[in-house]
């Protein structure tokens, strides 16, 4: 509350534009600290600015003290009908007093930094408020048993209000010429950080390129390795093995397939036959319905060839009734007449096959190892080529941003210093 009433005073202040002149080059740091000197060169501004308001607040609460001794020790003239209010009164007198006195014992610092000229203005504005409280709170006992002291007070609060103001101008001002100190300073943090962005992408792309090269070395020696392997009789022979390794297990392969096609046109046959038949019948009958290139490779086929011959019974009696029975007879007639031939071609190529598998073909495998491991540095060479170039754009991407902050920054500091400088990082 402000009683007495406010007076506001704005003052103008007007700078002449520096003349730019070449100031050399500037590393970031250095144009911080550089910043920080303009900034506190404004607040010693500030400060020799509020030294006057300073010393006109300290008369003025001076001035205050001395009406608070005064209100004390003032007798109250009461009229009779004001004798009741005496103790409301005089409790009133006392808590203005009180107040006056505590207000005016405040000191106030000049300002160091602009930490230091918000708190000035802050505890400025904190005082008046509280002056302003308790004289607002008990204006009537002070303009009607105090007047005189009153009107004092008032002018004092009066002159305070205009040191006030004059602190508020001042911090204004401030402001104003921080705003692009403030701007600078961001741009700078900013370039700041994208520079140590900068220097990590550059770390770590110092560290693909190691490993590019490396791997380059080693792919290097791999291939040699592997040419000069291949390059060999040993090789050459290991690997003629291992061809006819593929080519007799390729001709088994195809005897299963050529088992399982035989069997496949009689499974209708072997499913009817499969009703009240031993475990023993039934374990050779899923043999032949589900794996039966594995009678090929055993030592006795008896088994399974009476077995076939006494389903083939059941369909010629009719015991296993079929629709196309004659068809499946016919089947069946079939892989009787060339079981034994087919389980010799099996059993040859097994023995074959086992035969081949006793040959050395460590070479040939040491050649795969080698073209597997090739083939895993090609895929690691290009992942990490990939992540080089990536890592040269974003350099180059905030390398550009830089240069464009440092550039503004530079343009900034030019304004505020009158000087020109290359900023450098």
């Amino acid at each position: 509350m402000a009683p007495f009433g406010l007076f506001k005073k704005k003052d103008s202040d007007t700078t002449e534009q520096p003349v730019i002149v070449e100031a050399g080059t500037l590393s970031i740091q250095q144009a911080q600290d550089l910043l920080r000197n303009v900034e506190s060169a404004k607040v010693q501004e500030l400060a020799s600015r509020l030294a006057p308001v300073r010393e006109s607040a300290s008369e003025s609460l001076q001035e205050i003290a001395g009406l608070a001794n005064q209100m004390e020790h003032e007798k109250i003239k009461l009229e009779d009908l004001e004798q009741r209010h005496k103790s409301v009164i005089e409790n009133s007198r006392r808590t203005v007093v009180s107040s006056l006195k505590r207000e005016a014992s405040t000191e106030f610092q000049l300002p160091q930094s602009v930490n230091d000229a918000k708190k000035f203005k802050e505890k400025f504005e904190a005082m008046m408020n509280r002056i302003g409280e308790v004289t607002g709170s008990h204006s009537k006992v002070l303009n009607v048993f105090m007047k005189k002291h009153a009107n004092k007070m008032k002018d004092e609060f009066e002159a305070l209000t205009k040191l006030l103001n004059e602190i508020k101008s001042a911090m204004s001002d401030l402001d104003q010429k921080r705003a692009p100190i403030v701007k600078c300073g961001n741009i700078l943090n900013s370039a700041s950080q994208k520079v140590a962005s900068i220097r990590s992408t550059e770390a770590s792309m110092q560290n693909t390129e190691s490993e590019i090269k490396n791997a380059e070395a080693e792919l290097e020696q791999l291939k040699g390795e592997l040419g000069t392997l291949k390059g060999s009789a040993e090789f050459d022979q290991a690997a003629s093995v291992v061809h006819k390794i593929e080519e007799a297990e390729s001709q088994e392969e195809q005897l299963r397939e050529q088992m399982v096609d035989l069997f496949s046109r009689v499974s209708r046959a072997f499913t009817k036959y499969s009703y009240n038949i031993t475990k023993e019948t039934e374990a050779r009958l899923n043999v032949l319905s589900e794996e039966p290139w594995k009678v090929l490779y055993e030592a006795d086929i008896s088994p399974y060839s009476s077995l076939l011959l006494e389903i083939r019974k059941s369909i010629d009696s009719g015991k296993v009734q079929l629709k196309d029975s004659d068809k499946v007879l016919s089947y069946l007639d079939s892989i009787l007449q060339s079981l034994p031939e087919l389980q010799g071609r099996a059993q040859a190529l097994r023995a074959e096959t086992d035969s081949l598998h006793q040959g050395d073909v460590k070479l040939v495998h040491r050649a795969k190892e080698l073209e597997e491991k090739i083939a895993q540095h090609d895929v690691e060479l290009a992942k990490n080529r990939q992540l080089q170039e990536q890592q040269k754009r974003q350099i180059a991407e905030k390398t550009g941003e830089v240069d464009a902050m440092l550039k503004e920054a530079g343009e900034i500091l030019a304004e505020l210093t009158g000087q020109k400088y290359l900023l450098e990082y």
